[in-house]
């Protein structure tokens, strides 16, 4: 539930980030074909992005694995509450069944709209005016775009400006409106807690609305086709939801008509589209690392040997021990933090599922309450080539968290009833050593407190 949370939050914000763009610089603007792409792309880029994963490669080296205990020790627990996961997991769960039921009444509204647009449509007999088929309906009252075919309720054929009436709708017909207002429905469904999705919606109606006015007023009068909106206003001409391509707001449509066609740098705002775009593809798309081994001859090991059975990565873990093993053979030292000499504690929390997956990976630390792993140390060789290189601890460096992140992001499935629902702290102790071991393991000489404030 909490990734399915994760990435309706980043479409939230990629909708928010892309209708405020439209908002600023293309409300004004009469270019309806651009906006039309825009809006509608913007709306379907917004769910996609998220999904986007690029790989990064970082380069590994081997390293030695030792624990601060005795092998296969204890997992204890944080001094905080131990019902801060179980919290966290509930709130996760009621706010993912309450976006389902909202989800659902939507989608229940849309689909009622589309039925009834239908069985209109069913009971239409074609007739042909101004040159243009039309289905007249039983009903009055009626004017509206069902996917290509226009529908009118009978008693506007004594309209007087039934032939105004009609353009308009042809051009909702050749240009497949409908279908833009359909994805905007839907798309807007899915986010039905976001307020600036159902503006984005509405933006859409909108631009369609004032391309098929523009499309009228270059072949008829201006005045005479803004009395026909005007009459269609007064006499409450309705339509399906899913189809209400004519329910705009009348003043917006009135005061588009009348603005200038053109502005010196609309040509020019069209670009910030690619930096708006770029950015939301940095910031919300997915980050996967790619590792790359570069193997280090190790010289003697440092204290007891870390456990050698293998770990099959598909097969689930039971024991604390197999935990163990599983670092010991996938655990690597930073290429880029060997050759700098860089040092120190990294730490990682993971939340694990009732069912023993891990559902997020975190490197800083939570507020709720978690249990705490037993320490890992990881040494690296500096090798011929850097014996006098000094170390320098660091404490947030990106590749030693990347390292830890990547490790744990791989854990198989936990079968550990202590680890399951929780959130889990896996400490990380990075060292280096040269070859002819004149280099000290790290040791930690500022308090456990100090360190807890840096890793927050």
């Amino acid at each position: 539930m909490e990734p399915i949370l994760y990435y309706l939050l980043k479409v939230s914000l990629g909708t928010t980030v892309f209708y405020a763009t439209y908002f600023f610089l293309f409300r004004k603007s009469k270019g309806f074909v651009f906006n039309r792409f825009y809006l509608s792309g913007s709306f379907l880029a917004a769910f996609i992005i998220p999904l986007i994963t690029f790989s990064t490669e970082v380069q590994l080296s081997e390293a030695s694995t030792y624990f601060s205990e005795s092998f296969g020790t204890r997992v204890g627990s944080a001094p905080s509450p131990a019902t801060g996961t179980d919290n966290y997991a509930t709130v996760a769960a009621m706010v993912f069944y309450l976006y389902v039921i909202g989800l659902l009444v939507c989608l229940a509204k849309l689909i009622v709209a589309y039925i009834t647009a239908a069985r209109i449509r069913r009971s239409c007999r074609e007739e042909r005016l101004a040159g243009v088929s039309v289905w007249v309906a039983e009903e009055n009252n009626l004017a509206f775009t069902f996917l290509d075919k226009i529908i009118i309720g009978r008693n506007l054929l004594r309209n007087p400006s039934l032939e105004l009436i009609v353009r308009h709708e042809a051009v909702h017909s050749h240009e497949r409106h409908f279908y833009d207002i359909i994805l905007a429905e839907v798309f807007s469904a899915l986010q039905w807690f976001n307020p600036f999705a159902r503006f984005h919606a509405s933006a859409i109606r909108n631009n369609l609305e004032f391309r098929a006015d523009d499309r009228v007023v270059q072949v008829s009068d201006k005045k005479a086709y803004q009395f026909t909106m005007l009459s269609m206003a007064l006499n409450s001409i309705d339509s399906p939801r899913c189809t209400a391509l004519n329910s705009s707001n009348l003043k917006k449509r009135m005061i588009m008509m009348n603005t200038k066609s053109k502005h010196k740098y609309t040509g020019l705002l069209r670009w910030a589209v690619i930096p708006v775009f770029t950015l939301l593809l940095v910031s919300l798309s997915g980050k996967k690392v790619v590792t790359i081994s570069d193997k280090v001859e190790a010289t003697e090991s440092l204290g007891p040997p870390s456990p050698t059975l293998p770990q099959d990565a598909s097969d689930p873990i039971t024991a604390t021990r197999s935990i163990l093993r599983y670092f010991s053979e996938n655990l690597k030292y930073p290429v880029e933090a060997r050759k700098a000499g860089l040092i120190g504690t990294v730490r990682i929390y993971a939340r694990v599922s009732d069912e023993g997956n891990i559902t997020e990976v975190l490197d800083v630390r939570p507020k709720e309450a978690f249990v705490t792993f037993d320490e890992v140390v990881v040494i690296g060789y500096l090798g011929d080539d850097f014996k006098e290189l000094t170390t320098r601890k660091s404490y947030r460096h990106q590749s030693l968290l990347a390292e830890g992140t990547r490790v744990v992001s791989s854990l198989p499935k936990l079968e550990i009833d202590s680890l399951q629902g929780k959130l889990v702290q896996f400490n990380f102790r990075f060292g280096l050593r040269s070859p002819d071991g004149r280099s000290k393991i790290w040791e930690r000489d500022i308090d456990q407190e100090t360190i807890d404030l840096i890793s927050k």
